[in-house]
């Protein structure tokens, strides 16, 4: 209980400069390892061979990923589907990488051997795609322009929601909870896939769906705002969200720690980049949108004025 307490009587913005510090830390930390150790795309991103095949008694997952390591590809990425070879039917999907038809073939003789590829209108229900390297830089290059794009539209929207201000807050939190993320995943050495984009752009969402309600409540507070300062409206506005933020954070949690814990391999891809996000989302909004909003705005004429009154009555 008393660590509660503490939450809803702790002085937030009092202490901007401390948050600005360790938010200062985990970027150049991130930047710091996506410029040495880089990322670690998947097969999505590089050049490689994807099969689609489906078998007469369709094995377990981990049998399946067995087989295609004995056969050498230790790295493979295997997932279920339930299109093979432009055929509705159900399978799986195996990305390794680059293969020549003899390997392709050697490949396809082991997994026949071992659980026989279903046959349809006499022909084994068997598809081989080959990527490109330049489909996989093609890949990145679009993943970066929707980052890109979701930034710029929120952006947008909280300038013409509340004021350009709020907007650079916001985006800023959005920014350092993509940047920690994508730098986790550096650091861990955790291998980025399509699931990892789609969370990232999941997870600015929820940043910004949580910094907008907040901002809903400072903006309602600025009205009533005569003799604190604005570092105190914040610090009470967030303190007045701070029980639905909880509550959000939790809520939203639950799943994603299942999905991390039950969910498949790419389902756990998906959850652990959401997890991260999450946990950044909830930071982001009291530690860094609420501190860089209330530095923004104690320039305003009229809030440096309340600043100078609130010292004046302090001394």
């Amino acid at each position: 209980m008393s660590f509660f307490r503490r939450l809803y009587g702790f002085d937030y913005m009092g202490h901007k400069v401390w948050w600005f510090a360790v938010s200062g830390i985990l970027i150049a930390v991130s930047i710091g390892s996506l410029a040495v150790k880089g990322l670690d795309f998947g097969l999505e991103f590089q050049e490689g061979t994807r099969i689609t095949v489906s078998f007469e008694q369709p094995p377990a997952l981990g049998d399946l990923r067995d087989a295609v390591s004995e056969a050498g590809y230790d790295n493979a990425q295997i997932q279920q589907t339930t299109s093979v070879a432009g055929a509705s039917v159900e399978g799986f999907q195996i990305q390794v990488p680059m293969l020549s038809k003899a390997q392709q073939t050697e490949l396809r003789d082991a997994l026949d051997e071992r659980f026989v590829i279903e046959e349809s209108d006499g022909k084994q229900v068997w598809g081989v795609e080959t990527v490109s390297a330049s489909f996989g830089r093609q890949v990145v290059s679009s993943s970066l322009k929707a980052i890109g794009v979701a930034l710029l539209l929120i952006l947008g929207y909280v300038t013409f929601r509340f004021q350009w201000k709020y907007a650079l807050a916001g985006v800023a939190a959005v920014v350092h909870d993509t940047l920690i993320v994508v730098g986790i995943y550096s650091l861990t050495g955790r291998e980025v896939t399509t699931a990892t984009i789609a969370a990232v752009l999941t997870i600015m969402g929820y940043s910004l769906y949580d910094n907008v309600i907040v901002f809903d409540r400072i903006r309602e507070n600025e009205g009533k705002l005569t003799r604190t300062t604005y570092a105190a409206l914040v610090n009470e506005s967030l303190i007045e969200m701070l029980t639905r933020s909880l509550n959000t954070m939790v809520t939203s949690l639950l799943p994603v720690v299942c999905l991390l814990l039950f969910g498949g391999e790419t389902l756990k891809d998906f959850a652990f980049a959401l997890l991260m996000g999450i946990l950044l989302g909830a930071y982001s909004t009291f530690f860094v949108s609420g501190p860089v909003l209330t530095v923004l705005k104690e320039r305003e004429p009229r809030f440096k004025k309340l600043k100078a009154a609130a010292r004046a009555d302090q001394a």
